[in-house]
């Protein structure tokens, strides 16, 4: 079982690296029209003039710039500490997530950008579940 998720950790940490990656290419293109949607209405309704646009695309790519290097950070533990069962990549990874979650899913949450909250619990639970799994092996 402890394998199972250990390999869940670095597969989502893996994808995480590359979305992040990939979209960081994509912001502002035409190819982030959808996602770009999505952020326009809690904050323009239709939609915000060019100049506002190329501080949307900065900020995104950003963003996703950090989700891309903390994925690697994620897979990189899960491939090696995490492996040996080295109590400190179970409680790196339990508090990176603890300090993230509350303070961008609450910023989302006031700032009504709740499809963001979404995916930050389903991220949540994609690293919460294998932490509980595995919680016996590191302790």
């Amino acid at each position: 079982m402890f394998e199972f998720f250990r390999v869940w950790l670095l597969v989502l940490g893996s994808a995480m690296a590359l979305a992040g990656t990939a979209m960081v290419l994509i912001a502002g293109t035409p190819l982030f029209a959808v996602a770009g949607r999505l952020l326009d209405r809690p904050f323009w309704g239709g939609g915000p003039d060019e100049t506002t646009r190329r501080f949307q695309a900065w900020a995104c790519s950003v963003t996703f710039a950090t989700m891309a290097g903390w994925g690697l950070c994620l897979a990189f533990i899960a491939a090696n500490a995490f492996a040996t069962r080295q109590s400190w990549a179970w409680w790196a990874i339990a508090a990176s997530v603890a300090v993230w979650y509350p303070l961008d899913t609450g910023r989302s949450l006031f700032h009504g950008v709740y499809v963001n909250a979404l995916l930050n619990t389903a991220l949540l639970l994609a690293v919460a579940v294998p932490l509980a799994f595995t919680f016996g092996e590191f302790h």
